[in-house]
């Protein structure tokens, strides 16, 4: 018997059913709403597909032009230097004037469109373009993130016509800025210094110091040694502008700029002129001189009251990149950036005898009250040494040979301290400071030499070993003042001082403080190095200062001439000495040198001058000691009353 088997509803057979289930035909309606949704959906990429062309093709160059003119541009503003003043504070010496700069921006000027700006400026500008652009790959090469400095201190018919038609020039600005000014020109030149560019091979080191590395820095004087107080913190402003420069945006940071701490020096303006003027005056008189320089000093404190040196030069050349004048500066046969008063040498003939004096009774081979005999000449083993112009004077002490400065009194001395003291005379030349560094707190001082025997031997034994040995002459030229012995205002005028105040060998300084713009004092200048003290008991300086005052004012006194009147008319007693230095070259002219202080009793102020192949110290040295000890407060007198050099006077 069979048994049929009936499918399920659906099913296609079997258990579970593997069968189609019939579809529901498609209505009207459905078929309405999905062509509805089909057409929005096309029509909605259609849109994006024109507004994305529009964006890309129709709206692209203006888009990228927005991009390109709306730049974020970093702003650097100069901050300005600190003023520099004279001891008083009232008397300005160097302070800044409001100045324009002309600067661009590399990364907005590339390609064809620096040129043409470039062009155009250099038009304006009366110079060429290949100079500017050549500054611009400078620029780019040294300070990639700064602008590049174009022109400085842009004068106003030149800033303003640009400034009116800015436009033309996309990527230049006009900059604010500072410029140095020293509205005493010439005075105290080589104490201020001068101020110039960053150098390429400076950069990175001032870069590392935390300079932007297109800032004005002291490049001499007091205005580079104190740089880091004297310059200030640069400030910055980051603003949107557009391709003309011109803000259009907010700014987006500020930083103001900070001034400079100011800088009060110790010199005294009166005695500063008088100094300045009497080396100009003395260099002109002379007819022989090539230059001249000097130091006036408080002996108690070291503070340098007046420092000069003659031929001299303008810093606001420097300031305002006056190129005919610098150029005439750096070829000058008589080196006018030269300072003198530091960093030359001169043998400082008779002046050293004062020294001699004292280091050789310490050294026990003179007695101040010892008569010698001093000759028109003296033969010491096979050399003749005369006097000076082959005078006579006969038996006389210590004071006296201070004041007539008799040679063949001190080459007996010399010889004396060759047979039993040999080279030591050296050693107390470098306690008076001679053939040392002051340690001045300024830039460029040379030391000196003091000539000892192992000195002998190092300097000769490779030039000629013959004369790499101490001889005689050596000794005796150096009690003189002579021979292989350099030395410089400065030092001359330090070491009298320790005369002057009894033993203390000061360490000088030109700067007295530094203030912030509030007044306040931020840090009082001391001195490089404490003083230190020479032994020098009454009995030996006693006479050597009665020398001095005999060599000034005394009837046979080399400058008698010069600084009795002064004393006769009630002025201070003037103590000093004369020289009358060989340089050493055949035929040149002697160096003319003064070195004194006043009062003589209670010394304010010493002076040390040398007129560089000037002749005698008492004709061209004396008087512009006299006039500048005049100029000063503390020993101030009528300038007309120091006298004439007499024919007499000599070294």
């Amino acid at each position: 018997m069979s048994t049929m088997i009936t499918p399920r509803p659906g099913g296609s057979g079997g258990p579970g059913g593997g069968g189609r289930r019939p579809q529901r035909p498609l209505t009207p309606r459905t078929a309405f709403r999905i062509a509805v949704l089909g057409v929005i959906a096309i029509g909605m990429v259609g849109v994006l597909v024109v507004r994305l062309w529009f964006l890309q093709v129709i709206g692209g160059q203006a888009y990228a032009q927005r991009a390109n003119d709306n730049i974020l541009r970093t702003i650097v503003t100069e901050a300005p230097r600190g003023v520099i003043t004279d001891r008083t504070g009232k008397v300005v010496l160097a302070q800044n004037s409001p100045s324009t700069n002309i600067v661009a921006y590399p990364k907005e000027l590339v390609g064809d469109r620096r040129k043409l700006v470039m062009g155009r400026l250099a038009d304006t500008l009366g110079v060429t373009r290949y100079s500017l652009l050549a500054k611009m790959r400078r620029g780019e090469l040294n300070y990639p993130y700064q602008p590049v400095i174009l022109a400085r201190d842009v004068p106003a018919g030149v800033a303003i016509p640009i400034a009116e038609r800015i436009r033309n020039y996309p990527g230049v600005e006009l900059q604010d800025a500072f410029v140095r000014e020293y509205p005493e020109g010439t005075l105290a030149a080589h104490i201020l210094g001068y101020t110039g560019p960053i150098f390429e091979n400076q950069y990175e080191d001032y870069v590392a110091r935390g300079y932007d590395g297109t800032e004005r820095v002291g490049k001499d004087g007091v205005e580079a040694e104190y740089e880091e107080y004297l310059k200030g913190v640069s400030g910055q402003r980051r603003v949107e502008v557009d391709a003309f420069g011109e803000q259009v945006g907010r700014e987006f940071s500020t930083r103001p700029p900070v001034q400079g701490k100011n800088l009060r020096l110790t010199i005294d303006i009166p005695t500063q002129r008088a100094l300045e003027a009497q080396l100009q005056a003395r260099v002109k008189l002379s007819g022989t001189a090539e230059g001249a320089a000097g130091v006036a000093i408080d002996p108690n404190t070291g503070e340098i009251l007046a420092m000069a040196s003659y031929p001299t030069y303008d810093p606001n050349a420097f300031a305002r990149q006056k190129n005919r004048l610098l150029r005439r500066y750096n070829t000058d046969r008589f080196t006018p950036l030269l300072d003198r008063a530091i960093a030359a040498r001169f043998p400082p003939g008779s002046t050293f005898k004062a020294i001699t004096a004292l280091s050789s009774q310490e050294l026990g081979v003179l007695s101040p009250t010892e008569l010698i005999d001093s000759p028109s000449e003296i033969k010491i083993r096979d050399t003749i040494f005369p006097n000076f112009q082959k005078q006579f004077h006969g038996e006389i002490t210590l004071p006296t040979a201070l004041e007539v400065s008799s040679d063949t009194y001190f080459y007996q001395v010399g010889y004396e301290l060759y047979l039993k003291r040999q080279g030591e005379q050296s050693v107390w030349a470098r306690k008076f400071g001679i053939g040392v560094p002051t340690r001045i707190d300024l830039p460029g001082e040379i030391q000196g030499r003091v000539p000892d025997p192992q000195w002998k031997v190092n300097h000769f034994k490779t030039i000629d070993p013959d004369q790499a040995v101490w001889l005689p002459g050596d000794e005796v030229n150096m009690t003189v003042g002579q021979g292989n012995l350099e030395t410089n205002p400065l030092q001359m005028a330090l070491a009298y001082s320790a005369i002057a105040n009894g033993g203390k060998v000061l360490s000088p300084v030109v700067a007295k403080d530094l203030t912030d713009q509030s007044g306040r004092v931020v840090r009082r200048v001391s001195a490089a190095r404490p003083a230190t003290t020479i032994d020098l008991p009454p009995r030996a300086l006693t006479p050597v200062r009665e020398g001095l005052k005999l060599a000034a004012t005394g009837g046979n006194g080399t400058a008698y001439g010069v600084f009795a009147p002064v004393r006769q008319a009630g002025g201070p007693l003037i103590a000093g000495k004369t020289g009358t230095a060989e340089p050493g070259i055949k035929g040149e002219p002697d160096h003319a040198w003064f070195v004194g202080y006043a009062p003589a009793d209670n010394p304010k102020i010493v002076v040390a001058v040398v007129v560089e192949h000037g002749g005698t110290g008492a004709t061209n040295a004396a008087p512009a000691v006299c006039r500048t000890i005049a100029a000063y407060s503390a020993t101030r007198f009528t300038a007309d009353l120091c006298g004439v050099p007499l024919v007499k006077e000599s070294n």
